[in-house]
């Protein structure tokens, strides 16, 4: 089957390809335009498009996703179905999802597998650890849906964490999509001027509790220090044997970013990429120095493209209290 969906999938691209591009500035103008003028990240809502992406694909469950996805303003399922139709139809042909988005070896990722795969390493970490956690919380939640359905929730206290224009559009679109919310606390924060710890206080969460933190797609937006600072709180404030999820960023990425067109797209939404770490070699004494420098056990770790020459270009790290 696999080699009759090609037969069919290359035509129908070809013919396609003026809808594609049509769903792809769809998706973009969005992305781009409408977050702007929320005041909302436009790399948080990319992420949001890759589970969608995932979910439709039959490649991760994610309900939540599914609901929330029409209603969000800042993105388009309609765009993103006439630009994914093609690859949607040749995955369904050949029963294996292939090109985009796919299932690849760890280490054999390119940057185009990263929200995808990055997500797949997240989940994997946090089913094996949620069993043993009472609270669940998310610092930069985003558009993160996991706690609407993908993970089971009922046992523990959860806590999203991000700014306050994106936890009003996430709040607003949550209720518009009919998701319950009522089990989630809400707290609005900036990681570099706020006292994230007492804000969680005052919301219920308990320190002496063993608490599971998710940190993803945020590092690579701050300074050194701001990084350095939320982890010391986080060390600080934790009951021992709690678990902080955090992805790391090579600097040969970072460097990537910050080229003049990707600086000056990232920077439409007010958007500027600083922290990384050197992974062109020895990734795994680089990542075991920081983490060994902020006090935490490094446990389980997934790096993203080993198999480059150039080494990993991304890491999803378990960070142990």
């Amino acid at each position: 089957m696999r080699f009759i969906s090609w037969i069919l999938y290359i035509p129908l691209q070809i013919i396609a390809i003026p809808v594609c591009i049509l769903g792809m500035l769809l998706v973009t103008y969005r992305q781009m335009r409408v977050s702007k003028r929320l005041g909302v990240s436009q790399t948080a809502i990319e992420v949001f498009n890759a589970r969608w992406t995932l979910n439709i694909f039959g490649m991760r469950n994610d309900p939540g996703a599914a609901k929330l996805g029409p209603v969000l303003p800042n993105t388009s399922t309609v765009g993103l179905w006439l630009t994914l139709f093609p690859l949607w139809f040749k995955a369904k042909i050949a029963a294996k999802p292939e090109i985009y988005p796919r299932r690849v070896e760890p280490g054999c990722e390119n940057i185009m597998d990263l929200f995808t795969a990055r997500t797949v390493y997240f989940d994997s970490i946090l089913a094996r650890r949620l069993a043993n956690v009472e609270q669940f919380v998310l610092l930069g939640a985003g558009m993160d849906t996991r706690p609407y359905g993908s993970l089971n929730v009922d046992r523990v206290n959860v806590f999203e964490l991000d700014l306050a224009a994106t936890q009003s559009l996430k709040r607003e679109s949550l209720q518009q999509a009919a998701i319950k919310s009522d089990h989630v606390n809400f707290i609005a924060t900036d990681f570099t001027n706020d006292e994230i710890f007492r804000q969680l206080d005052s919301a219920g969460y308990d320190s002496g509790k063993k608490t599971l933190f998710l940190w993803e797609g945020v590092t690579l937006y701050l300074s050194e220090t701001d990084v350095r600072s939320t982890l010391a709180k986080v060390r600080a404030e934790a009951e021992p044997g709690s678990v902080l999820l955090a992805d790391i960023y090579s600097d040969r990425l970072v460097s990537r970013m910050n080229s003049r067109i990707i600086r000056k797209t990232l920077r439409y939404t007010h958007e500027t990429v600083r922290f990384a770490l050197k992974f062109d070699k020895a990734w795994e004494h680089q990542l075991h120095t920081f983490v060994e420098s902020t006090g935490f056990i490094l446990g389980e770790t997934f790096f993203m493209g080993t198999q480059s020459q150039h080494g990993p270009f991304v890491v999803v790290a378990e960070l142990i209290v």
